[in-house]
């Protein structure tokens, strides 16, 4: 018996033609019904012969007037199935695999959103390759699918550590690839390479324009971690606001991992401290110099909920709370709950959405897995999709897949509407949360 990490670890091959997994059971039979198989064999054999000479006539014949058979394209998936990531590139696969059982139901006539009357039928042979986490063995993958297996499109890596690697020999052999990792300048490496990932830099511009735009919020602070992630958002968030003519009043940064936030929180907000007596009690005061209309916080759901209740002790009242995607979990209801009610925060993806995409993508999620997905499921969903498509209606041709990439335009994606801008990276509508009634929900 095969351990799981064996299992794991082994190629999958998997044709979109049939979801279910077909399996012969042996099973010993007496002497007389291995004789009447076998003469039903040969009764096969002969029928067969007729029936294939018949076909080869019609085929032949000038009159023939039946529609040219479905030709076969490959695309290898390229995770980490084993090691330490094995856990996300689980994740993935599930994406991946819903993905191309979509489309084997959309070929069948269903009409999605994005159907195009140019789609050819096209069975799609879906190869699965683990990388292990490891940057020599992806790129590894990504040679022998294609030279051994001719796949004419790559969905993957997903780990920053293997990107850069797994890019390079794509474009190298000349076949497109979606990539679902932030690693940064990837697809400046060549036309071949493209990506589908929340952007920091898609975050920070819906957030900013949604409260310059739709709040009408003109002047900002800023409370932030010391954190690459926190850095680059809050980076890209007062760049968004200067070009929306809006204002950053004040900004103050924090250590990764801190706990106690009232000395930043009073730096921040110029806070001055008085004392009110009330009976025998002695009652603090505190009065916010700096009036901003909101505070924009790039953090995790974690830290968020150690925040939050020190801006209510520090009377930080009427400032509306902006956040990142690392808010866009009910644990920070849990932790912070009221004061998070009504605060606005932005993610790629939101399982509680009522787009149709996104609806019809989880309740087929639900349906087969019986979990709910999260965004890598999601991104690796569309990054399948949109592969399966391009090849659709470029005629598995991987030059024509790599323009039909590029042209791509309003994908009805589970995470949004989605093209390619002219770096090959995805560009999508954000999804807007706020959190109502001690719930997440989206903002319509």
């Amino acid at each position: 018996m095969k351990n799981k990490s064996e299992v794991r670890s082994q190629d999958f091959r998997l044709k979109t033609q049939d979801s279910r997994l077909k399996t012969t059971d042996l099973k010993l039979v007496s002497w007389v019904l291995c004789l009447w198989s076998a003469f039903l064999l040969l009764l096969t054999a002969y029928c067969s012969l007729l029936t294939e000479t018949a076909f080869s006539e019609e085929l032949s014949s000038p009159s023939t007037t039946s529609n040219p058979l479905p030709t076969t394209s490959k695309i290898g998936i390229i995770l980490p199935l084993s090691g330490r990531y094995a856990q996300f590139g689980e994740q993935a696969l599930k994406g991946a695999l819903l993905a191309a059982d979509i489309f084997e139901t959309r070929g069948q006539g269903s009409k999605e959103p994005g159907d195009q009357a140019n789609i050819q039928p096209m069975h799609v042979e879906v190869l699965v390759k683990d990388t292990q986490g490891d940057p020599i063995a992806s790129a590894k993958a990504v040679e022998e699918l294609t030279l051994n297996e001719n796949v004419v499109g790559i969905i993957g890596p997903l780990l920053s550590i293997t990107a850069t690697d797994t890019a390079r020999k794509a474009q190298e052999l000349r076949t497109p690839i979606i990539t679902l990792s932030q690693k940064e300048g990837l697809t400046n490496m060549g036309h071949y390479i493209f990506r589908n990932f929340l952007l920091p830099s898609e975050q920070a511009r819906a957030i900013a324009a949604y409260a310059i735009n739709k709040l009408k919020h003109k002047k900002f602070a800023i409370l932030y971690p010391n954190s690459p992630y926190g850095l680059e958002l809050v980076n890209l968030f007062k760049e968004e606001v200067k070009k929306g003519n809006g204002e950053i009043a004040a900004e103050e940064q924090y250590k990764e991992g801190q706990t106690y936030f009232g000395k930043e929180i009073t730096k921040l907000f110029k806070i001055k401290e008085t004392e009110k007596k009330e009976g025998r009690r002695k009652i603090k005061i505190f009065e916010t110099t700096v009036k901003v209309d909101a505070l924009y916080i790039p953090d995790y759901f974690d830290t968020i909920g150690l925040i939050a209740p020190h801006l209510a002790y520090y009377n930080i009242k009427d400032v509306k709370l902006l956040g990142s995607n690392g808010w866009n979990s009910p644990k920070l209801i849990d932790m912070a709950g009221r004061y998070v009610e009504d605060s606005i925060f932005i993610d790629g993806f939101f399982s509680g959405s009522k787009r149709e995409p996104t609806a019809r993508f989880v309740s087929s999620f639900r349906n087969l897995y019986g979990t709910e997905p999260g965004i890598i499921e999601a991104q690796t969903y569309d990054a399948v999709k949109m592969m399966i498509e391009a090849i659709s209606k470029s005629n598995g041709e991987k030059e024509r897949v790599q323009a039909t990439l590029a042209d791509l335009k309003g994908f009805p994606g589970a995470t949004g509407s989605i093209a390619f801008n002219k770096d090959r990276e995805a560009i999508k509508e954000m999804f807007i949360l706020t959190i109502k009634g001690g719930k997440i929900v989206e903002v319509n």
